[in-house]
């Protein structure tokens, strides 16, 4: 009997499953092994690889996808000339600068964020998990032995963090901290180019598209949102949608966010081209096979039918319900309680603004408003998220201001307990505009209470 041509020799077969395994399990190792299995590198593994994946294609996702990397970190090798050298790149470019080896000190820091992450309470740990990775890099940058990926991906790794847990305590701070994370990634894209890292260069792409968004949406800057929706698409030329499906996925719904919050071109076909981004997105994923990104998906195509001001807004509004209720069956309280109170702090808002487009529906809707306000308050404590706690109570104290159509004085009483607990937080010198809006409506309220009760007791 003849051997196939493409039947790949069972020791050879052995050596490729011990280093899929070990790579999978920690990419350190297995970039480690590979150096010492070169034999790896040959055409015939490419194939096997091809094969395993083709076999997969409809079911175990992620394994999938980790095959694919491999795939991909053999060619980058291959094609940078099959040295040690060659492997080491090829494994920074799928993984990043941690897939170097990391001095002691290093490895230190990286167990205890380890432990941090495994606590799953970025409330209570995101501002440790901060100090740690400045520490490390700070360390980093003066030690000459450690390899500039290694800080580019400190680099990174800071940057992103720093938009993460509880927003600051002070308007200030949260630019601050938006200030240092554009800066720390545009660090890391001056060691991860396009030229020799092409897929670290399109991942920090994306993470500084997110810090520049998140930065002009706070200044009302277009120039940082134009900057933001330059970088989305230089991350496309390296995600496509064949090739790296979730990634792509994930601009296309970033590109659409950028889209909301553009003026140039015209707002309405700003918004119209952010439904289509969104829409796509969605056109290529699957709720069970990238839930996060499929979620994360349909809260951003709900916020841009919240922005809509057109003549349908009923239409619209509705529709935006209907987003943020879909995301729900990913992002549940107890996996991802600050996704799940953040759109319940959503739907409140399209609720009460449903109660001013139908009367029949102006109680109930701003009955249901008050519903979810209130269970977001059960994530978004004072203690835990405390902007997220003030920003909370304002918006249910606007959705009771508003049931005073109904003439109860008591929605009145409860109005103003909110925006009063909405101001402990919202100081004038914290958070002026804020502070401007709460206070403004608090005495609305308190005018009209005055009023109204001295009118009950006149007819009394």
């Amino acid at each position: 009997m003849i051997d196939s041509p493409y039947l790949l020799p069972f020791d050879l077969f052995q050596q490729l499953v011990i280093w899929l395994g070990t790579s999978m399990h920690t990419y350190r190792r297995g970039r480690r092994f590979l150096e010492s299995n070169q034999v790896l590198l040959r055409t015939e593994i490419e194939r096997e690889l091809e094969r395993l994946i083709t076999a997969h294609v409809e079911e175990k996702v992620e394994m999938k996808q980790q095959m694919q990397y491999h795939q991909e970190l053999l060619r980058t090798a291959k094609r940078r000339g099959g040295t040690s050298t060659a492997i080491r790149e090829a494994y920074i470019n799928v993984y990043g600068g941690f897939a170097l080896d990391l001095p002691n000190w290093l490895e230190v820091i990286e167990q205890q964020r380890a432990q941090l992450h495994r606590l799953r309470r970025p409330e209570r740990t995101t501002r440790t998990h901060i100090q740690l990775l400045r520490q490390a890099l700070a360390h980093a940058q003066l030690d000459t032995e450690v390899a500039p990926e290694i800080v580019a991906e400190l680099s990174n790794e800071l940057g992103y963090m720093l938009l993460q847990g509880p927003l600051p305590l002070k308007h200030s701070d949260h630019l601050h901290l938006l200030q240092e994370a554009i800066a720390s990634h545009e660090a890391a894209l001056a060691i991860y180019t396009y030229a020799r890292y092409p897929l670290q260069y399109a991942r920090t792409c994306i993470y500084l598209g997110a810090a520049l968004q998140r930065y002009g949406y706070i200044l009302d800057s277009q120039e940082e949102i134009e900057k933001a929706l330059g970088y989305y698409k230089s991350a496309l030329w390296i995600y496509t949608r064949n090739e790296y499906p979730e990634q792509w996925s994930m601009l296309q719904t970033l590109m659409g966010n950028v889209y909301a919050l553009r003026h140039a071109g015209g707002v309405q076909d700003n918004l119209n081209y952010a439904t289509f981004c969104h829409e796509s997105a969605l056109q290529a994923l699957q709720e069970d096979v990238y839930p996060e990104v499929w979620a994360r998906t349909q809260v951003n195509l709900g916020d841009t039918y919240q922005l809509r001001q057109d003549n349908d807004l009923f239409t619209h509004l509705s529709r935006a319900l209907v987003c943020y209720r879909t995301a729900l069956h990913v992002y549940s309280q107890q996996e991802f309680p600050h996704e799940w109170a953040d759109i319940h702090t959503k739907l409140a808002t399209v609720f009460q603004k449903l109660a001013g487009t139908n009367e029949q529906q102006h109680d109930i809707s701003l009955s249901c408003s008050i519903v979810c306000c209130e269970a977001a308050l059960k994530v978004y404590t004072i203690d835990a998220y405390p902007v997220e706690y003030a920003a909370t109570q304002y918006c249910l104290g606007q959705a009771h201001h508003q049931r005073y159509a109904d003439k109860h004085l008591s929605y009145l009483k409860q109005a103003i307990a909110c925006y009063q607990e909405a101001l402990q937080l919202f100081t004038s010198e914290n958070f002026p505009v804020e502070h401007q809006q709460a206070a403004s409506r608090l005495d609305e309220a308190k005018a009209t209470y005055l009023v109204a009760s001295q009118y009950t007791e006149v007819c009394l």
